[in-house]
């Protein structure tokens, strides 16, 4: 990892597993990176990280350009390529590209770009102009709507602009199963982002089996380079906050749906692009598109592509090789994946030795790296930390009030 101090390197926001696997990449061809995140991020005990500075745990997002100004001045960040890796970075970057753009190259395309993707109502909008499949939905707009629209249930209700509600709920999306259920959760919901964010979609069927996506890096909405993946499993089962097992497979209908997308607003920069397999209508459907570094960008490096560097590098003008897939490729985040497996396997869904038998082969792992242990010996440590935290602050306030508190899987 012999990094030329005299050209331009890498500064990653967030300091997570993924920034991690970004930062790992970088260094491997000689880009000095510098990591910019919270004390207990992961990423600043790698040795791919020349430079870490930590930022408040107050600090908010629309106070993120100042702190970006104050860092390149502070550390000589200047002319170095920035990577977001949360949506909140990326909605930041982009509403002040200008200011930000005379210290750092940026990989976040202008905010009438990203906004299209930050708010799924404007993602549907355009999946649906341009011919990409979506789950039926809609966005009632108040409980008036709400009792005279006709649905068939289950159905979910999710945030069109999903951070600020993940931060109050933790989760992505809730189930109703009949109109009582969909009322109430509709209440709750309005009160955290209010009625014209909540989406009501259909619940597709056998989600935690079906969900795929394409991810790579695009010029102009052409796949420069990518590759197409099964998110086999992930974490919450029902409605997944991360991925916890993916896996590289040979769909080249993702890929150009994906392009189809992405193409209508001329998209450059890596991007992670969302679907599931309708069984019932046998199509994919889009569900979102991530705009930024994602949980499991490491499977394409395993994979033979290089995608942070070829971000960094295109940002700076530059045409390095982007290199071909080797299929069969898996990632898995593994202490979490235990827990998502646990239930299916208990149930009886999924055999024990089925699960042993896909953790062979090619395996990138989200932080274990012979070559870079420290990372992987200190997280443990990290999690207690943040769950200590978590319970002193009195956890999330959030309650659905539906009439019969359960959880269930989707299944």
């Amino acid at each position: 990892m012999n990094c030329n101090p005299d050209s331009p390197g890498a500064v990653i926001l967030g300091g997570g597993f993924a920034c991690l696997g970004a930062a790992r990449n970088l260094a491997e061809h000689g880009v000095k990176v510098c990591v910019l995140g919270s004390r207990t991020s992961v990423a600043r005990f790698s040795r791919a990280v020349s430079i870490f500075a930590s930022w408040s745990s107050q600090l908010k997002n629309n106070g993120l350009p100042e702190y970006l100004v104050k860092s390149s001045e502070k550390y000589e960040l200047g002319g170095w390529v920035l990577f977001p890796s949360h949506d909140e970075q990326v909605r930041s970057v982009a509403q002040h590209r200008s200011l930000l753009a005379e210290r750092y190259v940026l990989t976040t395309p202008s905010w009438e770009t990203v906004r299209v993707f930050y708010d799924k109502r404007l993602t549907y909008k355009l999946a649906r102009e341009v011919g990409v499949a979506i789950p039926r939905s809609d966005v009632p707009g108040g409980l008036d709507r709400l009792a005279e629209m006709d649905v068939e249930f289950p159905v979910l209700l999710k945030p069109s602009i999903t951070p600020r509600f993940l931060a109050v709920t933790n989760r992505k999306a809730y189930r109703a199963d009949n109109r009582e259920e969909l009322q109430c959760l509709y209440e709750s919901i309005a009160r955290v982002i209010g009625p014209s964010e909540v989406i009501v979609q259909e619940c597709l069927p056998e989600p935690s089996k079906n969900l795929y996506s394409f991810a790579g890096f695009f010029r102009q909405g052409e796949p420069i380079v990518g590759l197409s993946a099964k998110r086999t499993r992930q974490f919450p089962r029902d409605f997944g906050r991360t991925s916890t097992f993916v896996e590289t497979v040979e769909i080249p209908e993702l890929k150009e749906l994906a392009a189809y997308l992405l193409r209508a607003v001329h998209y450059t920069g890596l991007a992670e692009i969302e679907f599931m397999w309708n069984v019932k209508r046998a199509r994919f459907e889009l569900l979102d598109v991530n705009t930024r570094l994602w949980a499991w960008h490491s499977l394409a490096i395993a994979s033979g592509l290089d995608l942070p560097y070829v971000a960094f590098a295109d940002a700076l003008g530059q045409n390095p090789s982007v290199g071909t897939v080797r299929q069969g490729t898996k990632w898995v985040r593994f202490f979490t994946d235990v827990r998502a497996a646990a239930q299916p396997i208990c149930s009886g869904k999924l055999g024990l030795r089925e699960y042993i038998t896909s953790l062979r082969g090619t395996i990138a792992f989200s932080i274990f790296s012979l070559r870079d242990p420290l990372p992987f010996i200190i997280e443990p440590f990290l999690l207690a930390i943040h769950g200590l935290a978590k319970l002193v602050s009195g956890g999330l306030p959030f309650r659905s009030h539906r009439p019969a508190q359960r959880e269930r899987n989707n299944t």
